[in-house]
């Protein structure tokens, strides 16, 4: 690894929490997917000091929304441009910098399995601090964002992973943010406190 991380700040959403949005102005607010709502409820926890770079990784993406438009064009035919153009993975991340008028460059990732694991890896190997969130509206909408920096009082040590290793989850990332589990490993990236 080039310089030392340090996780500056992490939050967790488990699957069924309530993903705040209060903030959000109402008519942005009811115009949010379910997926935008948990990445910007995460983002607006750990996204509090000005940032380099962010990656937003989720494997099933925009899920309801795109069986939405996939409906209503087998249905009459016709797609929703405000659906359409909020259903692909960057949507979210792009919104939020909008929001925020953050001109930080942004990273989307969805690598089936490993999904969390790229999103690691890519947050890692670009400019910090890096914002990281990870977010999936299937299952109960549920995700974990940290706040990477050079500075900070949590190391982290990161080596390379296990190939025999099963793909990083959910439940691992956020034992291992909440200081349960003093590692985790995944098949190309490992971190360890």
């Amino acid at each position: 690894m080039k310089k030392p991380v340090c996780i500056l700040e992490y939050a967790i959403e488990p699957p069924g929490c309530e993903h705040d949005v209060a903030f959000v102005p109402p008519m942005t607010r009811r115009r949010l997917s379910p997926l935008q709502r948990i990445y910007f409820s995460l983002a607006a926890k750990v996204g509090t000091v000005p940032y380099e770079s962010s990656v937003f990784a989720c494997r099933d993406g925009e899920d309801s929304l795109t069986r939405r438009l996939v409906e209503d064009f087998n249905g009459d035919g016709s797609v929703s441009p405000h659906r359409f153009s909020t259903s692909v993975y960057n949507a979210a991340p792009g919104l939020w910098s909008v929001f925020k008028r953050n001109r930080a460059a942004y990273t989307a990732v969805a690598s089936g399995e490993g999904t969390i694991e790229a999103g690691l890896l890519e947050a890692l190997s670009g400019p910090l601090p890096a914002l990281f969130v990870y977010a999936e509206e299937t299952g109960g909408g549920y995700g974990a964002a940290m706040l990477l920096g050079s500075d900070g009082s949590d190391p982290v040590v990161a080596a390379p992973g296990d190939p025999s290793a099963p793909p990083m989850g959910f439940d691992a990332l956020a034992a291992f943010l909440s200081g349960s589990a003093p590692s985790l490993t995944g098949r190309w990236l490992s971190l360890r406190r």
